[in-house]
């Protein structure tokens, strides 16, 4: 509640009033060098474009690096399949698989494989080398290059090259790929495109054993009693390079029998079995296997007939040391074929079915 003064009380307490002394105060100045308005504005548009420039050159560098690693792991990938799948051009240059009925001919290490001759010094001759990607070769070598374009994502370019000194054979990929980067990067790191090279070496265990038991056995010998050229025409290609065989064609139970004797090696023979029955077998081999040809028999005579005397001769384990069925069949629908129950049947009683087209 407010407190009131009355007239007669103001009057016989005057109120003494103080006076306050003047404050006197400095003008202030306007000068812009010593203002400090604004200074954070300017300082971080002075500093700002160098972050920035440092900042993208960083960006781009770690791009660089990033695609100059992709190149070289993809340079030596590349060198790595071309020397794995270098023993047969029908390989696929991914997974390695291929077709066991085709292949590069048996002398092609000697003849298709940049050998100059057949018995010749430890130097190669010459080397082979396209560009990458590749829509075509000719040679054969030049066609197992050419192979690596499979592999190249697009965009990258290069070369393949093969490199043959006999005792060291070598898979060289060099590839390029443009780097687009700002100018004003490029002047600081001046690349404008990833380079990188791979190199693999061939390793192949059957030529190595070949050449060492050739030079072991036959290099004295024959060393200044035939002249290369003599030595090439004498390496003569198999007559039949799928490795089928000739073909034969079969039309009477009798003549498979004499097929499959001559297939195996093998010499008919009979033998007894533990219940005292006869056992006529078409063709024994070497190793104690039976071999037997079925060409018009029905599986009711089979089951009835021959089944249970080899299942007996298997048990007995003393005169084969192993039973293969080989059907042969009439035409090319295969009606005389066993089915798949009585193979399985067959397979599990442990005789081996073989099936001749």
């Amino acid at each position: 509640m407010p407190i009131r003064i009355s007239k007669t009380t103001a009057q016989l307490y005057p109120v003494r009033q103080v006076r306050r002394p003047a404050v006197h105060r400095k003008p202030k100045r306007n000068s812009l060098a010593t203002s400090e308005q604004g200074s954070f504005t300017l300082e971080a548009s002075l500093v700002f474009p160098v972050i920035l420039m440092c900042t993208v050159t960083l960006l781009f560098l770690g791009m660089y690096v990033y695609q100059r690693v992709f190149v070289q792991q993809m340079a030596r990938s590349t060198a790595e399949r071309l020397a794995f799948t270098w023993d047969n051009s029908h390989k696929d240059i991914v997974t390695g698989n291929f077709n066991p009925s085709k292949s590069d001919g048996l002398y092609w290490r000697l003849t298709q494989d940049n050998i100059s001759d057949l018995f010749g010094m430890l130097t190669g001759s010459g080397s082979s080398q396209i560009q990458l990607p590749a829509l075509a070769a000719n040679g054969q070598v030049e066609r197992k290059l050419a192979k690596a374009s499979v592999l190249l994502p697009q965009g990258i370019t290069g070369t393949a090259k093969f490199v043959n000194y006999v005792l060291d054979r070598q898979i060289e990929v060099k590839l390029n790929k443009s780097y687009i980067i700002p100018p004003f990067v490029d002047k600081w790191l001046h690349v404008n495109k990833t380079s990188a090279t791979g190199i693999s070496h061939i390793v192949d265990p059957i030529e190595l054993i070949r050449l060492t038991d050739i030079t072991r056995t036959y290099f004295q010998t024959i060393k200044g009693r035939i002249s290369p050229q003599k030595a090439k025409e004498a390496l003569i290609e198999p007559e039949y390079g799928d490795l089928a065989g000739p073909e034969v064609t079969i039309k009477s139970e009798r003549q498979a029998a004499a097929y499959l004797k001559k297939l195996v090696g093998g010499k008919e023979v009979v033998l007894e079995t533990v219940s005292g029955l006869s056992r006529t077998v078409d063709a024994l081999d070497a190793r104690g296997i039976a071999h037997q040809a079925f060409y018009s028999m029905t599986e009711f005579q089979l089951r009835r007939e021959q089944m249970p005397k080899d299942i007996e001769l298997l048990k007995q384990g003393t005169q084969v040391k192993g039973i293969v069925w080989h059907f042969f069949k009439k035409d090319a629908s295969g009606k005389e074929m066993p089915s798949s129950s009585f193979r399985k049947e067959l397979e599990s009683k442990g005789i081996v079915v073989v099936i001749h087209n």
